[in-house]
């Protein structure tokens, strides 16, 4: 998240920040017995009959009945293989697209892993949003540990692991200074991660297109940054190749004095393309205002607004992920852009290019946001959430 007006929304290091009727016929048929024939020979058969119409009607029937069973068969199986066809997307990023509205919808922070916030919405969190985003967190992995908040998640799950420290510069990252503690963070996710069913996106250095983290990308630092990124990107490949890594900035560059878009390391090197996205500076409290912002670019010409976010994705023909999102009530309390995101991840649901892959709103109650993001449970966006709820 970003900061304006000398509030800096950046979790402190050791915080966790944690969206008929089925008819059986049974065709039967009765058999009937035909005229009785007379054989040659016995009285009145010097002239032989002709033969009785009814046999041939009866065998019509059969045919018929026979014929209209083929049909009602060779339909089903069409039809089942058509379902079978379009299966429902369950998360990771390909080439292939996936039927409209389908798309992995999570959050992250209060009632996620305990299922309370699933109940709530009525529909189930197919993926969690977590952090561990300072030096010890990324490799430690608290809540990845057995008995941590996702210790035996079985879902989908988003983590941020930050990417230098304080004392870290991106130049030192290029020649390889810290490869040693990324690789051991990245083992340490595949081997708690194990065998479970859901997909992992890793978001390396998440909002590095913001002032309030020390892995911020600077104009005189891009050159650096992708090559740090690519050195990354080859230890993900080779440690835990599994995984998904999600290229995440922030929705508006802050103090960074560059286009974001110079910073992208290239198509080969990212999996997911993600935008962190709250309603604020300006917010949204309109569909005519929603639809104008969904459309913005910040001074460089760089995506601002969601759809343009969606059509950079698109550009290097990858999937868009939107892993923070939700309303901010220092700002509003927006139904409008409640409605806004849900229409946009319903119409461009997928996990093709251009599609939005999964979404997850930022549900954490912690101090230091003051409930300015949650909707589920105690919210000072009450007819936001209320909205969310109805949607979702």
């Amino acid at each position: 998240m970003m900061s304006r007006d000398g509030w800096t929304w950046a979790a402190p290091p050791e915080l966790t920040r944690s969206d008929d009727e089925e008819a059986t016929t049974t065709n039967g048929m009765e058999g009937g017995t035909s005229p009785e024939t007379l054989l040659p020979g016995e009285p009145g058969a010097s002239t032989p009959r002709p033969q009785s119409a009814r046999p041939k009607r009866a065998w019509l029937v059969l045919a018929a009945v026979f014929l209209v069973l083929i049909v009602s068969v060779v339909v089903v199986v069409v039809s089942t293989r058509g379902q079978m066809s379009e299966p429902a997307h369950t998360g990771g990023a390909d080439n292939t697209t996936s039927p409209s509205g389908a798309w992995t919808s999570g959050a992250s922070g209060d009632g996620v892993a305990d299922g309370s916030l699933a109940t709530w919405r009525g529909r189930p969190v197919t993926i969690a949003g977590t952090w561990a985003d300072n030096n010890q967190g990324m490799v430690k992995l608290p809540q990845l540990q057995p008995g941590g908040e996702y210790g035996s998640w079985d879902q989908s799950l988003d983590i941020a692991i930050g990417a230098i420290g304080a004392d870290e510069t991106w130049q030192a990252a290029a020649q390889g200074a810290y490869d040693d503690r990324w690789r051991e963070s990245l083992t340490n996710l595949r081997d708690l991660w194990g065998d479970r069913p859901g997909t992992l996106y890793i978001r390396f250095a998440h909002e590095m297109n913001g002032n309030w983290y020390p892995w911020a990308v600077d104009r005189s630092e891009t050159d650096d940054f992708i090559a740090s990124w690519r050195r990354f990107r080859a230890l993900q490949q080779e440690v835990f190749p599994a995984s998904q890594l999600v290229f995440c900035v922030n929705r508006e560059s802050i103090g960074n004095g560059m286009d974001w878009r110079e910073a992208f390391p290239g198509r080969d090197y990212v999996d997911v393309v993600g935008v962190d996205y709250y309603n604020n500076y300006p917010a949204a409290e309109t569909k005519q205002e929603f639809d104008a912002e969904a459309q913005a670019t910040d001074k460089y010409g760089a995506p601002k607004g969601i759809l343009q976010y969606l059509d950079f994705a698109k550009s290097v023909g990858l999937p868009l992920a939107v892993p923070e999102w939700s309303g901010n009530a220092t700002q509003a309390d927006s139904p409008a852009f409640i409605t806004g995101m849900y229409d946009f991840f319903s119409e461009h649901a997928g996990s093709g290019s251009g599609q939005v892959l999964y979404d997850i709103l930022f549900n954490v109650s912690d101090p230091t946001y003051d409930g300015a993001f949650s909707l589920f449970g105690e919210t000072r966006q009450p007819e936001a959430a209320a909205t969310y709820q109805h949607l979702w």
